[in-house]
């Protein structure tokens, strides 16, 4: 095993002296990332407006160079010294030269199948390159070497000022197991001998043909058993595939994953205090989900249908859901066949929807400016295809940040069920209950049940809040415990055999019309309201299901209007405006019945998405509210572009001055909305005395990034 040396040591002490005290660069839900740094020019910067790069390698191999790295830590200095984020990229499988260059024995940590032989990547990343004589392979994440690896990448990484860490964990054993035919190296069966031990007795053991677990090898269990490759391999995509002990063996190398993730955040919190952390991990399929409370957001690569007659299509919004359930944001980009697809098509249009899809439901679809379709190809998409809808995101970041979806039904997901299946996108039954209700606008959270390993499971006054908790036959895999606590809701439980009476027993549906019809599987309705300040508006997202694949446009639709029952939102909704991307915004027409139910009258819809702005009367009169250090806050902090001033309206703020800490007044700015901008404010301390129009003030402070 290399380590660092005495002088990367040195560097390391003064980067936490630099680091250590500096606050983190929070992620919003209007955050827009370039997922490949090859993208993120000047020139794009300009048209996505853009916040940063997601994708942030560091060299493909020789990083343990001090030559190769001290170029890369300048290129990151100059991506981050205008206030930029910069994602620094730890991995599995992309960074395996960093691995052969690092261990002293490389071949023991390449996935072994039940033959014994190294996984290859075949043509996949590297196209299946070898590198100082090793063939590139799947890893095992096991044995003790394997975290120290990973330390090893934050040395290297953290060199640089990076502003956020990210790292790619899918493609562990926690995969091969089940894909691949492993992982039945020796630092694995080491690793589940030891798991075994601990969790059974001596005659447990036996009773599961284990004489002496001492000597125990899972691999030769099984061939003594009579498996081969081909037979494991066909029954190991389910977690009940009739192979002896692999229940066990999928919750042993989750388990080691897990174990092994949370001592790298722990060794992280040494050196950078705090840095925002994410990792690939899959909420819907657990397999290799990380639990780790450390995680402050999620980061996914997933499969995404491309299907042009159903597009966007609703799979991906398992994801989705998935991550608010968690209360964590998903940054995500599909898979590299989904745009592959789309290259072949010439449609790159057709990807419109499916980033709307993604930011109206609290995701970030990351920037398609150059994307991997495979291999070691690339497709520049050409900016004038996707750039108005970043800068739609960017500009309108107020209705977006803070906010979670406004639901009246509770979607019980079972995650054993997505282990019996194999799958990385949910249980088959799963995607056909969310297709039913997305494509009626039936309005719903994912409340999210885990397998008998994890049985994590919402509280049942949770469940209360609900109008109806609707399930499909996955049910059945749910535990007599998470059961019961369904059943102790108190609400309204619903089987989707019976679905038709959803509707009978909810309190409210939003509907969009044409022409007076319901066309729900035309255009999604999702309302959202801001989760901590009551006097944001309400907003209504509308996401065009339907593209046009002749003209690589979404389709037009005529004479919509939408109906918002008055139970939707707390208050009674008085304005409406609609913002289109690259299109002016216009006030809609509200008609109100006796009831306070109201119809928006939309006319022609031919964009992929537009977001309702409403405005509501919010009987929180202004002298409710006391002008206290306590009640007046804003957020970002810290902050990059702009900052927003929380219950702005009903505190009747009027101005704000911003001075820097020499006490010289930067800033003077009379206020009409609750946005200021800060951009022009290099990085640094600053104090902000915000003061209302009865001349109360408070003096707040802010970090500029």
């Amino acid at each position: 095993m290399k380590r660092t040396s005495l002088t990367l040591i040195i560097i390391i002490i003064y980067c936490i002296n630099i680091y250590a005290q500096t606050s983190n660069s929070l992620i919003n839900k209007s955050t827009v990332l370039f997922t490949q740094e090859s993208a993120a020019t000047p020139f794009n910067y300009d048209q996505y407006k853009a916040d940063g790069i997601f994708w942030g390698f560091m060299p493909n191999a020789s990083i343990e160079s001090d030559a190769a790295m001290n170029q890369w830590v300048t290129k990151v200095e100059n991506r981050t010294s205008n206030g930029k984020y910069y994602f620094g990229r730890g991995e599995f499988d992309w960074g395996w030269k960093w691995m052969v260059d690092f261990m002293d024995d490389p071949e023991s940590y390449w996935a072994k199948d039940l033959n014994g032989n190294n996984i290859h990547w075949g043509n996949a990343a590297d196209n299946g390159g070898t590198y100082n004589g090793q063939i590139h392979s799947w890893m095992s994440h096991q044995g003790p070497d394997f975290l120290e690896w990973l330390k090893y990448q934050v040395d290297r990484m953290t060199l640089a000022p990076v502003t956020h860490m990210m790292f790619d964990s899918q493609t562990s054993a926690t995969r091969t197991l089940h894909w691949l035919g492993g992982d039945f190296s020796v630092h694995s069966m080491n690793g589940f001998r030891a798991y075994m031990k601990d969790k059974y007795t001596t005659q447990q053991l036996m009773n599961q043909g284990i004489n002496n677990i001492d000597n125990f090898d899972y691999r030769q269990f099984l061939i003594n058993r009579g498996f081969t490759l081909q037979s494991y391999r066909g029954q190991a995509n389910s977690i009940e595939g009739n192979i002896p002990l692999y229940k066990d063996f999928v919750y042993f190398q989750r388990q080691s994953l897990n174990d092994t993730m949370e001592e790298l955040f722990d060794y992280i919190d040494t050196i950078r205090p705090g840095i925002d952390i994410g990792a690939t991990t899959n909420v819907v399929e657990p397999r290799g989900f990380v639990f780790s409370d450390r995680l402050t957001y999620l980061a996914g690569e997933y499969g995404h249908p491309h299907d042009p007659a159903t597009s966007p299509s609703t799979e991906p919004l398992l994801h989705y859901k998935a991550a608010e359930a968690l209360d964590k944001t998903l940054i995500y980009f599909p898979y590299p066949d989904a745009f592959q697809a789309l290259y072949n098509r010439n449609s790159p249009r057709q990807a419109r929807a499916w980033i709307a899809q993604a930011y109206a439901t609290g995701s970030i679809f990351t920037i398609p400016g150059r994307v991997w379709i495979g291999g070691s190809n690339t497709w520049d998409t050409g900016w004038e295809n996707f750039a108005d809808l970043y800068a739609f995101v960017h500009d309108h970041s107020d209705l977006f940040d803070d906010y979670q979806a406004v639901s009246n039904v509770a979607l019980a997901y079972s995650v054993y069920a997505s282990l019996l299946e194999g799958g990385m996108s949910g249980s088959s039954n799963a995607r056909q209950t969310l297709d039913y209700l997305v494509t009626r606008n039936i309005s719903f959270d994912l409340k999210i049940f885990g397998d008998p390993d994890q049985p994590i499971n919402p509280s049942a006054s949770e469940l209360s809040q609900y109008d109806v908790v609707v399930h499909d036959s996955d049910i059945q895999y749910l535990t007599t415990e998470q059961n019961a606590t369904i059943n102790s809701s108190g609400t309204n439980i619903v089987s989707m055999n019976n679905s038709g009476d959803i509707l009978g027993l909810t309190s409210w549906k939003i509907n969009v019309l044409s022409n007076n019809q319901w066309v729900n599987y035309l255009i999604s309705a999702l309302p959202r309201k801001s989760s901590n300040d009551p006097d944001a508006p309400y907003v209504l997202h509308l996401v065009n299901r339907k593209y046009d694949a002749s003209n690589d446009a979404a389709q037009g639709h005529s004479d919509i209007s939408v109906q918002i029952p008055s139970a939707v939102f707390p208050n009674a909704i008085v304005g409406a405006k609609l913002h289109i991307p690259g299109k002016q915004s216009v006030d809609l027409s509200v008609q109100t019945d006796n009831s306070g139910n109201i119809t928006l009258d939309i006319g022609t819809f031919d964009s992929c998405w537009g977001v309702v702005e409403l405005v509501h009367d919010n009987t929180l009169s202004n002298e409710d509210i006391e002008f206290n250090e306590e009640i007046v806050s804003f957020y970002p902090n810290p902050a990059n572009t702009s900052i927003y001033i929380k219950n702005f309206s009903s505190l009747d703020i009027s101005s704000v001055d911003i001075y820097d800490m020499q006490g010289k007044k930067i800033i003077s700015k009379k206020l009409e909305s609750r946005e200021i901008d800060v951009s022009s404010l290099t990085k640094g301390v600053y104090l902000l005395k915000i003061k209302n129009n009865s001349g109360d003030r408070v003096v707040k402070k802010l970090i500029k990034n």
